[in-house]
């Protein structure tokens, strides 16, 4: 999104927009996009600053780093972006939504908080029931 700062009047601007995640160059092995990312944002110039306040969220599909299965998760973060600019200056926050999305996503995600994961020696999601090795673990 560009914004036009001479354009912003001084009680501030309302923008909602949304992101193609394949232009932003999002998607990844591991994360895809299930819908458009959306972006709803408040701007205000003060004095020589530009600050754009973002609510940034959308769907992304994820695998579980437990059990592997896939999984939809919603993906919701806020944040506060200030340029320095003149009058005169167009700023493109996209390059910075983009980053912010990607600090969003979970280091290790996981289907849920209790998931079992696999089973060590055949692989049996423990999640959908246990299996003879786990069993034997269990009982050692």
């Amino acid at each position: 999104m560009k914004i036009q700062v001479n354009r912003v009047p001084s009680e501030g601007l309302r923008e909602d927009t949304t992101y193609d995640p394949k232009l932003l160059d999002m998607e990844r092995f591991d994360v895809q996009f299930q819908e458009p990312i959306a972006l709803s944002s408040f701007i205000t110039v003060a004095e020589h600053d530009l600050i754009v306040k973002a609510d940034i969220s959308c769907v992304l599909q994820l695998q579980c780093a437990r059990c592997l299965t896939t999984f939809d998760w919603p993906l919701r973060t806020d944040t506060l972006l200030s340029y320095e600019v003149a009058p005169t200056d167009v700023i493109d926050i996209t390059e910075d939504i983009r980053q912010e999305i990607i600090l969003a996503y979970p280091m290790i995600p996981m289907c849920r908080e209790d998931c079992k994961g696999l089973c060590a020696v055949c692989g049996q999601n423990l999640n959908l029931g246990s299996c003879a090795h786990h069993q034997e673990q269990e009982q050692e």
